[in-house]
């Protein structure tokens, strides 16, 4: 287990991660909690919007996680703003609901991610098997996304489905939207990476 995260070089926002994540059949589980050491409220991301099939309404989903294979052969897990598709144009970005952290305060959420672990996104349908590949990965690295109030020319409010949570708009929030994480090395554990156009650089 590494030593919990911050934000790297975000003096302003002073963002903890600490995460203890462990297995439960096969299930990956992520407790997980936030700490606000700055002086900057801070607009965490905790769920992804979604469309009920049954009842075309539209939706929070708390457990939708985004996948992807790092350079280094991690697997990058968490809620976080995904990277755009490249073999594509969208007409606009599908950011993440946020929860609003103030300085000092602490938020606590979870996490949890059926096995097999494969590459996942909001932008892209799974794949048949024969799509995939298993690989090998080193680690884990649980990510969580989030915007400082006020920074970039963004603001936030209640979503009309969803009022607990928040969305964030602005001509800036897909570039103004950071991450912390925490790494877990591992051994034994394998994910399925697609073999379509699936973009995996966060820049």
């Amino acid at each position: 287990m590494s030593d919990p995260g911050r934000s790297p070089g975000d003096a302003a926002a002073a963002l903890r991660l600490t995460c203890r994540p462990g297995r439960t059949g096969n299930t990956l589980v992520f407790p997980y909690t936030l700490e606000n050491r700055g002086s900057t409220e801070i607009y965490v991301m905790d769920a992804l919007p979604s469309l009920d099939p049954a009842s075309d309404t539209a939706t929070a989903n708390d457990q939708a996680a985004v996948v992807i294979l790092g350079a280094e052969d991690d697997a990058i897990v968490g809620k976080f703003a995904a990277p755009l598709p490249t073999d594509r144009r969208v007409a606009f970005a599908i950011l993440p609901l946020a929860r609003r952290l103030a300085p000092q305060a602490s938020l606590d959420g979870r996490l949890e991610i059926a096995l097999p672990l494969a590459e996942t996104s909001p932008y892209f349908a799974d794949l048949t098997l024969r799509q995939y590949e298993m690989v090998d990965i080193k680690g884990v690295a649980f990510t969580i996304g989030f915007w400082l109030a006020g920074a970039d020319g963004l603001s936030a409010a209640p979503a009309d489905y969803a009022p607990d949570l928040l969305a964030v708009v602005g001509r800036n929030a897909l570039r103004g939207a950071r991450r912390v994480s925490q790494r877990f090395p591992t051994s034994g554990l394998q994910l399925f990476r697609r073999t379509d156009a699936f973009p995996r650089s966060l820049g």
